[in-house]
């Protein structure tokens, strides 16, 4: 199980321009792990991350053969496009997942751990619009959307995440703090299907949603 040191940001100002310049100084770590031979498709993934105390930063620097952003509306289909996501579990008893297509469009939701993982997909439940409207989010591919390009391209997605997008828990954030994360890059629809991740799964068929495969965050 891999672990992760995320250091406290002091900001000059809560601008994302700001937020993406100080993640930049961080070393960061790689969404590397092809789990599924039948998908072996591996586009350069990187991420970086911060936090204060009612805050956590986030950077994906992506660098893919392909682009797809049809989707738009807020808890649409994002994974069917280029799509870096983040799935956090702060008390075992439940599990956030933040998806992000690459240009800005969010899913957000939340569900109990269960054996049975199609029970426990089925089960879980999507924030409202108003809480992820919440969350700040750039891309320097834009917010317009688009069909499938193909070519090379390299792309950042930065995003401030507040506590309060949490929706289930209260929860501020501080040095000594831990919890349990994976983060992914995925794309259903584009020419090249891939799903990768920071933590290793063993899993016989893509599937994202195993919290038994989170490795450890520690906040310092």
């Amino acid at each position: 199980m891999k672990s992760l040191e995320i250091p406290f940001l002091k900001l000059k100002d809560g601008s994302l321009d700001s937020i993406s310049a100080e993640l930049d100084k961080l070393t960061g770590d790689v969404i590397g792990e092809v789990n599924w031979s039948d998908y072996p498709y591996k586009p350069d993934v990187n991420f970086k991350m911060g936090y204060d105390e009612d805050n956590l930063y986030l950077k994906f620097r992506v660098h893919e053969k392909a682009v797809r952003a049809l989707n738009t509306e807020p808890n649409s289909l994002v994974w069917e496009d280029s799509c870096c996501e983040f799935f956090c579990d702060f008390d075992g008893k439940g599990y956030y997942n933040l998806e992000t297509n690459c240009i800005g469009t969010q899913l957000l939701g939340y569900g109990e751990q269960m054996e049975d993982r199609e029970l426990a997909a089925k089960s879980r439940t999507r924030a409202d619009v108003d809480i992820i409207s919440k969350i700040e989010k750039k891309s320097t591919l834009g917010s317009e959307p688009f069909d499938v390009k193909t070519g090379d391209f390299r792309y950042e997605i930065v995003m401030k995440i507040p506590a309060v997008a949490f929706y289930r828990h209260n929860i501020r954030f501080s040095k000594g703090q831990q919890f349990r994360a994976n983060f992914y890059k995925c794309g259903d629809e584009t020419p090249e299907v891939h799903f990768l991740s920071w933590n290793p799964i063993n899993t016989e068929t893509p599937n994202f949603h195993v919290p038994e495969f989170f490795g450890e965050i520690k906040l310092i």
